[in-house]
């Protein structure tokens, strides 16, 4: 998607988003940089979805928080907080998984969390931040392959998004930290424009 605000006006149709996207024109992910806000609270924040695997199709698997670096012996945690959550799509026209924003110092939920707007308006998340810790790159900025291109093994590389929409980046390989190293120092010094509307 362009905004990630939701698709009330039709403009902004989710794509290669698999098949539940081409089936229902719909996506679960729509309203990742759509900032909320709970009970009145002075800030604002992010709720962002993502599809954990499933084995059967059925039965949602849980987030293994316990894979995140630094989170090892969070077994039994039901959320860990200080994640920093890059999001990633294929890009529509370039065919390259691309990043698309992220949240710093994110909770991300082993458990799908639920925020009702509405009667008929229940939201899933399993990671919130504050909508001052969240970028939403301009799409513009979303087709620099150099810089914000995301390795998938599909593709040839070593490490990277498998099968799965989630990826813990935990490869033991040097160049993945070479990777991390270069991608985490882009998104700290980012500058450039937010698509977030506040």
């Amino acid at each position: 998607m362009k905004e990630y605000r939701g698709n009330e006006d039709g403009n902004d149709k989710p794509v290669n988003g698999g098949s539940y996207v081409d089936e229902t024109g719909d996506a679960h992910e729509k309203y990742n940089f759509f900032p909320v806000n709970f009970d009145g609270e002075n800030e604002n924040y992010c709720l962002g979805f993502f599809e954990t695997k499933s084995h059967n199709g059925k039965n949602v698997n849980q987030m293994h928080i316990e894979n995140i670096a630094g989170c090892e012996l969070c077994k039994k945690d039901e959320s860990v907080e200080d994640v920093l959550v890059v999001y990633c799509a294929k890009h529509p026209t370039y065919k390259f998984t691309t990043v698309v924003g992220w949240y710093k110092h994110a909770t991300v939920f082993r458990h799908y969390q639920e925020a009702a707007f509405g009667e008929e308006d229940i939201q899933l998340y399993n990671a919130v931040a504050r909508t001052s810790d969240c970028v939403l790159l301009p799409t513009s900025a979303r087709s620099k392959k150099l810089q914000w291109e995301v390795p998938r093994k599909a593709s040839g590389w070593a490490y990277g998004f498998g099968r799965a929409n989630v990826w813990y980046a935990s490869e033991d390989d040097e160049r993945l930290k070479d990777y991390l190293t270069r991608l985490s120092t882009q998104i700290e010094e980012y500058c450039g424009e937010n698509w977030i509307k506040m």
